[in-house]
């Protein structure tokens, strides 16, 4: 990978060489700019990953210049520093679209710590266009979206699978797509041209489990004003697609393996059987084999349905694809009104730390709720909603294995962080989001608490919000 390009925006001569000497010339590739108007021309001439922009400068002063680079805030990410240790500025170029800020005097470490974690981000980014070029180049999979190495194994599986004649059984935590990869399986075999029909059969009322499978004759009960298929015979030619089958009553499970056995089926009110020609993809979130044990669910149908077993892995087991699919929800949501928000590298980090219990629905709506929120083209972490935005601060154990694999300074920062948010997320929860007692609690002020929620993306909530 290229090394990031810097831009150091300051009217001192001293302050940039000093700024430079933090980062390791050798590390970045670093430009100077001696003010407002210099650094204007130079990103409008070409790109940086990231600018340390002074706020006070003489002429044209920090702010200005972000007034004058709205449109380029979203690719780039602005650091602020200034001498004024009040705040208030420095928050209103955060909201023309700075990433962060640095109060004079700096510590070393802390300038060090900025340029990690673009570069982070920039890494990322170059990463995903790789993944998005695969991705476009990946036709066969329609709506699924994916390119880890779980989700290739899955891809290879299906498209055998969609080709041969059996039933086949999906099996995953709830919100994995289950729905997704039963079409897509439909969309790749041979009965593409037919109907696909899908139904929970966990939603199905157990006194009209027969009619919905197998339709019904008129005047078979009080309200059957007239005849009607049931789900078997809507999906003749094509596939039928039975989800939450895990869940479904014993009796039903017993009408559904005579229609499969038999390849027919008898509307409610009839006694003429009706053949039909269905290829059936179940699927489930339940352990069918202790459910086969507990005596809730039939074993002779479990051997039924599973011709072909496919597994969807969950969220968190293929974390690559978590940004791409962030993005990708993102682009859906483009209108006339201009182009979706972007991701920062606080809300990327806070995606990759959170542990996704509802999968890749949640994902969705973490995603269509932060673009709501999201302010000036960009979505910060703050913007995240519930544990997400917390990056799941006390979800798991911390994995110390990994940072066996970072340099030394970056393993201190990352375990650093790790302990902070943590420590302030208890604090805040022990005193219902009250951010002036969990200050006292951690000994520091409260203006420092609230300065090191924002960097860490941290929101105080209160009981009720």
């Amino acid at each position: 990978m290229d090394a990031i390009r810097i831009l150091i925006v300051d009217d001192e001569k001293p302050a940039r060489y000093a700024m430079a000497k933090a980062l390791n010339r050798q590390a970045y590739r670093i430009d100077e700019a001696d003010g407002g108007a210099a650094a204007v021309a130079l990103l409008r001439e070409q790109p940086f990953d990231l600018v340390f922009l002074d706020l006070n400068m003489p002429q044209m002063d920090g702010q200005a210049v972000l007034e004058q680079l709205s449109d380029l805030t979203a690719s780039t990410d602005f650091v602020v520093v200034t001498a004024d240790d009040r705040v208030a500025s420095a928050v209103q170029c955060m909201r023309l679209g700075a990433a962060d800020y640095l109060t004079k005097p700096y510590e070393v470490e802390a300038v060090r710590a900025v340029a990690r974690r673009v570069t982070k981000r920039v890494d990322l980014q170059r990463r995903l266009e790789q993944l998005q070029t695969q991705l476009d180049q990946q036709q066969a999979f329609g709506a699924l979206v994916g390119v880890s190495k779980p989700m290739r194994d899955l891809f290879s599986q299906l498209q055998r699978a969609a080709q041969a004649p059996i039933p086949i059984l999906v099996r995953g935590e709830t919100g994995t797509g289950k729905e997704l990869i039963a079409r897509e399986i439909h969309r790749l075999s041979n009965r593409a041209e037919g109907p696909f029909v899908a139904v929970n059969t966990a939603a199905i009322a157990e006194s009209l489990a027969e009619s919905e499978l197998f339709g019904h004759v008129r005047g078979a009960f009080t309200g059957a004003d007239a005849e009607r298929p049931g789900v078997f015979e809507q999906a003749d030619g094509g596939t039928l697609f039975l989800d939450e089958i895990g869940d479904m009553p014993l009796p039903t499970q017993t009408k559904i393996l005579r229609a499969l056995q038999e390849r027919e089926v008898q509307r409610v009110g009839s006694t003429r059987p009706i053949g039909v020609d269905v290829r059936v993809i179940t699927a489930t979130h339940q352990d069918l084999a202790a459910a086969i044990e507990q005596g809730t669910f039939r074993q002779d149908l479990y051997y039924r349905i599973r011709g072909v077993e496919l597994h969807v892995p969950p969220l968190r087991k293929r974390r690559e694809d978590i940004i791409l699919l962030a993005n990708y929800f993102l682009e859906r949501m483009v209108d006339d009104q201009g182009p979706s928000p972007q991701l920062d590298s606080h809300a990327v980090d806070r995606l990759l730390a959170h542990n996704w219990p509802g999968n890749v629905r949640e994902l969705e709506q973490t995603i269509t709720s932060a673009a709501v929120m999201a302010e000036e083209g960009r979505i910060r972490a703050a913007d995240l909603p519930s544990a997400a935005g917390r990056g799941d601060a006390d979800a798991e154990p911390w994995d110390d294995s990994r940072l066996l694999e970072l340099p030394l300074t970056e393993a201190k920062a990352q375990l650093v962080e790790s302990f902070e948010r943590r420590a302030i997320v208890g604090a805040l929860r022990n005193h219902a989001g009250n951010v002036s007692a969990a200050a006292r609690q951690l000994g520091i002020h409260r203006q420092s608490l609230q300065q090191k929620m924002s960097q860490l993306g941290i929101r105080a909530e209160r009981p009720g919000e």
